[in-house]
């Protein structure tokens, strides 16, 4: 029995059509873009759907506010399907977050684990994805599970290591990869990280909580630095007084799926508005010419699979304009443009082949210092 036999036989024997195929014909996954091109571009189009991903960071630096605006992608992206919030934080500001992201909330399942230790929280978790209608599910925070050890006991008694709940994230994120690769569901575990000490040179160690499991199992990590205000186009003011919104950086520390050559990104968002995605798009687009510029005024939309100018559906022109502000007024005025442009370039900026672009989209210092954050976990261990 040769090889390919062999693998008819075992797909047969396993009643899965997919077990065992020639790896250039491997099915290719699904990514789940959250419409902001400030984390579209260096993720390479999204998100990995059916994958589990980890948002980390300090204190403040956003991790909760941009996993649910990728729950308000997914669900435009899928509106039959059902998320899930668990707060185990017991902290979500839910008229905010919609305020600033979008999220419907009468279409998310939001779970308040009161009296319950960690390891029960886990097994919600896994039920969830039993469902057949499951989408997206965020766990806020893996920090503030208390393991069963530390909920049975009184406070002044020390459990020391056996109080740890790293042992049942291990066995839970094992468990449950073959349920969100095939139910197409995302798992957005949000982490923090404490610091550990310092080196011998100085430099802080930072540790991230709970294990090893999380940075092992996830496909992608996300690592959140110090959140920045904006006031119009100044977007790096450390005061966040007198300022119209926030933006909130990050690197892309690993990704199974994609390179991390680009580094790390933004989402920008104004008190008044919400997510300012025009804005992120439009910068990134600038940056990496997928505008282009005949000249230092004019701006002329490309669709980049076609080398061609777009050309506006009513006047039968090409879209050219003079001055950014026009850009936007135009995308404002026509939706459904919109809705086609984000579309063409979340295609181009996923595509190995039509784009080269691949050098990092932050600036380096803003950069270096998330990456800083994460060296000392690297080098201080779990």
């Amino acid at each position: 029995m040769n090889v390919l036999e062999m693998a008819k036989k075992l797909n047969r024997e396993f009643k899965n059509d997919t077990l065992s195929i020639r790896a250039d014909v491997t099915p290719t996954y699904e990514r789940c873009a959250c419409g902001d091109l400030g984390m579209d571009f260096p993720l390479y189009g999204g998100l990995p759907e059916g994958r589990v991903a980890v948002f980390s960071g300090k204190e403040h630096s956003g991790k909760t506010t941009a996993a649910i605006t990728y729950m308000a992608a997914y669900q435009k992206k899928y509106p039959n399907k059902v998320c899930v919030f668990v707060d185990v934080e017991h902290s979500l500001d839910l008229q905010f977050m919609a305020h600033m992201t979008g999220i419907d909330w009468s279409k998310v399942q939001y779970v308040d684990p009161v009296n319950i230790s960690g390891e029960q929280v886990l097994d919600i978790i896994d039920e969830f994805l039993t469902c057949d209608d499951i989408g997206l599910i965020i766990l806020d925070s893996v920090a503030a599970l208390c393991s069963s050890a530390d909920y049975e006991s009184d406070v002044e008694e020390d459990k020391g290591q056996r109080a740890s709940i790293a042992k049942a994230l291990n066995k839970f994120l094992k468990k449950i990869l073959d349920k969100l690769s095939a139910t197409r569901a995302i798992l957005i575990m949000i982490n923090q990280v404490r610091e550990k000490g310092k080196t011998f040179t100085g430099a802080t160690i930072y540790d991230e909580v709970a294990g090893s499991a999380p940075k092992f199992y996830s496909s992608v990590t996300v690592r959140f630095g110090k959140r920045t205000f904006t006031d119009g186009d100044t977007t790096d003011k450390t005061d966040g007084e007198k300022t119209d919104g926030f933006r909130l950086n990050f690197a892309i520390i690993k990704n199974k799926t994609a390179s991390t050559q680009r580094g790390g990104g933004f989402l920008t968002y104004r008190y008044d508005t919400g997510l300012d995605w025009l804005y992120d798009t439009l910068e990134v687009a600038l940056k990496y010419n997928f505008i282009s510029r005949p000249n230092k005024s004019r701006y002329e939309l490309v669709n980049l699979e076609s080398g061609e100018i777009y050309i506006d559906k009513e006047t039968n022109e090409p879209l050219s304009f003079v001055g950014k502000d026009k850009v936007k007024e135009y995308f404002a005025s026509h939706p459904d443009f919109q809705t086609e442009y984000v579309n063409m370039l979340i295609r181009h900026i996923s595509s190995d082949e039509s784009n080269s672009k691949d050098e990092a989209l932050l600036d380096k210092k803003i950069l270096d210092e998330i990456k800083e954050e994460d060296a000392g976990v690297l080098n201080g261990g779990i």
